[in-house]
Parts: structure tokens; C-alpha cells; sequence
């Protein structure tokens, strides 16, 4: 799943990758002086598995985070996250769909990142983007936009983070960007396609303006409303 390298968007450097995964060798007795195609079994699991975070745009700082040790905030993302994990399929096959609000450092991202870590491992398919990724594939890149379009519509986890209206410009992109967001979640969940969405706005729709706020309005209703309360964990390094 190279699309969003293919159209510029990806924020997952290559190097980055490489350094991780020859990071997982020097971490292991039997590895320290092998080649990645030498690794043994348990590195090379951990080496795909850090592949598949990348194609799937999860940011590098939450690949070796992991809920049950690093996690400390709301419980109400702890309950979720082993809600939606416990049974992968279960999930997919309901098409949950979630809208996390709550303020910025509280947790969102880290939640959903492990989410999409623990389906990657269970075999489907995962895109992280955050809100301008998916503004600057449909309403700027008239050339890439059928084909994020169609990822967007048919990846089977969607999480799209950072779902503010700070990146919004004139009101005819926000309009047209709103009509065509509102088209894909309502396709997926036609679909029955999970889709989780975090914004650090108490009340998503009330943080939107002028056209683009009628589509929002009505893209929600596809969504539970999942409240999370907290302080800003990222000033404790997290």
C-alpha cells in the first residue's frame, strides 16, 4: 500500500525504517552482527510488522508505544482500545465507527495508532492520515485524487487524526472537500468499514464555519461521539 508515497503524502521517512529495523538487530543476541534478510524469526516478525506501520502511515513515534506500558490518561481510551482489539474481526465486520474529542496530548492518537498496529498484525489493511493529507489529495491533487479516493474508500481501518478546521482555506475548497469527505464516510459506512476519527475540538461541529459545516454535520451521523478528558500528556515526553 504505496499510494500515499506515490502522490508526495507520506510522512514516513524511509531512513526512518531502515533505522528501526536495524535497531531490532542490534537489540538481539543472536542478530547483533546479521544483515536484515538474516534476521531470525522473532526479529524478522517485528521487522515486517514495523513494514506494514510504515505503508500504513502510522507516525514513527508510536510504532514501539505500546497501550498496556506506556498509555496514561482517560480510561475511557484504555476501555476502547480493548474493546476494539479483543476481537478484531468482530470489529471490522460491525464497521465501528468512532469520533474521539478531547483536548490536544490526551491520548487519541496514541489509542488509535495501537488499534491499527494490533489490525495490521491481524492481517487488513490500515491508513493513518491526518485531516490536510486527505484535503491536499482531494481538493489539490487533481491528479492523485481518484486514487486516494479510492484507498480512502476502501482500506479496511481508516483513522483520520487531527480533524480540525485550522487547515481549512477558501470557502469553496472547504465546500468541495466537504461534499466529497462526506461522500466517502458515508460509502464506508454503507460499507460496514471501520473509520475512527480524533479532533481536539469538545464539540466537532460546532468548530467548524460557513458551507463546509452542513457536511460535517451530516458525516457525524455515521459516528459515535467518544468524550476524553485529561491533561496534555505530551509535556510529560509522552
Amino acid at each position: 500500500m504505496s499510494i500515499l508515497r506515490d502522490l508526495g503524502l507520506c510522512a514516513v521517512p524511509q531512513r526512518k525504517l531502515l533505522n528501526a529495523q536495524l535497531e531490532t538487530l542490534q537489540s538481539c543476541d543472536t542478530c547483533k552482527d546479521k544483515k536484515l534478510n538474516e534476521a531470525c524469526q522473532r526479529c524478522g516478525v517485528f521487522n515486517a510488522a514495523l513494514t506494514k506501520y510504515t505503508e500504513a502511515n502510522i507516525p514513527v513515534k508510536y510504532w514501539k508505544l505500546e497501550m498496556n506500558k506506556d498509555f496514561v490518561g482517560d480510561t475511557v481510551l484504555m476501555d476502547k482500545y480493548k474493546e476494539l482489539t479483543a476481537n478484531v474481526k468482530q470489529t471490522y465486520d460491525k464497521g465501528v465507527a468512532i469520533c474521539f474529542m478531547g483536548g490536544h496530548g490526551t491520548g487519541k492518537t496514541l489509542t488509535t495508532s495501537n488499534v491499527l498496529k494490533r489490525v495490521l498484525e491481524k492481517g487488513y489493511s490500515g491508513l493513518y492520515v491526518n485531516l490536510t493529507d486527505v484535503i491536499t489529495s482531494l481538493v489539490s491533487n487533481f491528479e492523485g485524487r481518484a486514487q486516494m479516493r479510492s484507498e480512502l474508500l476502501t482500506v479496511d481501518f481508516l483513522v483520520i487524526d487531527e480533524f480540525d478546521p485550522r487547515y481549512m482555506g477558501s470557502d469553496n475548497a472547504s465546500d468541495l472537500f466537504g461534499r466529497v469527505l462526506e461522500d466517502i464516510i458515508r460509502i464506508r459506512a454503507q460499507n460496514s468499514l471501520p473509520m475512527f476519527m480524533c479532533t481536539n475540538s469538545p464539540n466537532v461541529v460546532e468548530s467548524f464555519n460557513g458551507p463546509l459545516k452542513q457536511s460535517i454535520t451530516s458525516l457525524m451521523n455515521y459516528f459515535t461521539n467518544v468524550s476524553v478528558l485529561g491533561k496534555d500528556q505530551r509535556k510529560s515526553g509522552l
